[in-house]
């Protein structure tokens, strides 16, 4: 049962309550950007190559760096890093704007900015993913991660939305622009917080090498199936399902012949059930099995965005993109609690670091398969043949998770620190 009461238990905490909004709005901003940037490339006269190029520079130092990002963020204060990064972010949206609105902006341009933006995120992102646990008490960890992932897909919802309309009237410039301020709402945030109450970490006396860190984290996500599994059903589904940056642009103008702000409330629409999704999860509480919900998540994924690839109604598309945004953040979220779930909080930053070099950095590969399969055979049968390779890794997820853990689902111990 639902229990609404718990929904929102990690937001009482004053550090957490900050970071949470200060989220919420630059993420905002990111999701103005996100729709804006792709639709930019195509307004230049970008081919579907050009645009999963772009995609894929912006993810790809994940493949390298994420890992060293996670052994930083174990090392390191996690708040003064993220005050870095984030500035660093903050420039790019701005140099972007620059560009953009004195109209000497090329794709060459975006690419280079989409990779500067990819080595700002590769260290970035697996600090953010790890953060939560100095932010609240353990009790409250799941919560803060679902809460997390619920202001993400708010904003993905409002992002797109207001984007769409905006991209319309005044073009992308203003979008980057909107991005460049939003990234405030983080910085006043990690200002404010108070260093005294933050959750402590332990951290070893000795501080190992760089490569004897990673080798660590990398042994115990192998031998620790409850971990390792999750991750190879997410980087599949990363590779081959969730290319939506690259194809979701293209299946919006050329099969469903829509402009800007269609394509911003499709992308809208898609965060509307995403958002549904994380929220699910907030308010569920702790008492839910895990690995089904998983594999639950990830079967009505492949399902919808099967449907998705089939239809050419842009009724329809509206209504089948809300069921793929459910079902990919209840198996993503479900991934991230159950990964977080099992790791001791030395080496939090690590693991989730591989997190976020599976979910991220499966994003460039996807991407330029996405824009190959779109320029081949068009942006559906991009949808259909990613669909159909993810049945594969669900199918041997299953196999290793629940058919050989006897037909049941397994237990999911809480690490300790």
């Amino acid at each position: 049962m639902l229990q609404l009461d718990r929904g929102f238990i990690a937001v009482r905490h004053r550090n957490f309550r900050l970071y949470w909004i200060g989220q919420i709005v630059s993420l905002v901003g990111t999701w103005m950007q996100t729709v804006s940037q792709p639709w930019l490339v195509l307004l230049l006269g970008g081919s579907y190559i050009q645009l999963g190029v772009v995609v894929a520079l912006q993810f790809a130092p994940s493949l390298a760096l994420a890992p060293l990002g996670g052994v930083l963020a174990d090392r390191v204060d996690k708040r003064r890093l993220l005050l870095v990064t984030q500035s660093v972010a903050a420039l790019q949206a701005l140099v972007l704007f620059g560009l953009t609105v004195t109209d000497v902006v090329q794709i060459w341009h975006i690419m280079v900015l989409a990779l500067a933006l990819g080595f700002v995120n590769a260290l970035d992102m697996p600090v953010r993913q790890s953060f939560a646990a100095e932010l609240v008490p353990r009790e409250d960890l799941m919560n803060a991660i679902t809460l997390n992932s619920a202001s993400f897909n708010l904003a993905r919802v409002v992002g797109p939305a207001v984007a769409g309309i905006t991209l319309a009237i005044f073009g992308p410039a203003f979008n980057f622009a909107v991005n460049a301020v939003s990234y405030l709402g983080v910085l006043i945030a990690l200002r404010r917080m108070d260093p005294a109450a933050m959750q402590p970490i332990s951290r070893p006396a000795e501080v190992p090498s760089v490569r004897s860190s990673l080798s660590e984290g990398v042994r115990y996500a192998l031998r620790t199936p409850n971990v390792l599994w999750p991750l190879v059903l997410l980087a599949g589904v990363g590779i081959f399902g969730m290319n939506f940056q690259t194809l979701l642009p293209l299946f919006a103008r050329y099969t469903l012949n829509l402009e800007a702000d269609g394509f911003g409330a499709l992308f809208a629409a898609m965060g509307v059930g995403s958002l549904i999704g994380s929220l699910t999860l907030a308010f569920m509480g702790g008492r839910r099995p895990l690995v089904w919900m998983i594999l639950g998540g990830a079967t009505s994924f492949v399902l919808f965005e099967l449907l998705l690839g089939l239809s050419r109604s842009v009724f329809a598309a509206f209504i089948v993109i809300v069921f793929v945004g459910f079902s990919s953040m209840l198996m993503v979220n479900t991934i991230n609690v159950t990964v977080q779930r099992n790791v001791p909080d030395a080496l939090r930053g690590r693991v989730m670091a591989l997190y976020v070099t599976v979910f991220a950095g499966s994003t460039p590969i996807g991407g330029l398969i996405a824009g190959s399969v779109a320029q081949a055979w068009g942006p559906p049968a991009g949808f259909l043949v990613g669909g159909g390779v993810t049945v594969l890794f669900i199918g041997l997820v299953a196999w290793q998770l629940v058919v050989r853990g006897k037909g049941r689902a397994p237990s999911l111990p809480v690490a300790s620190a």
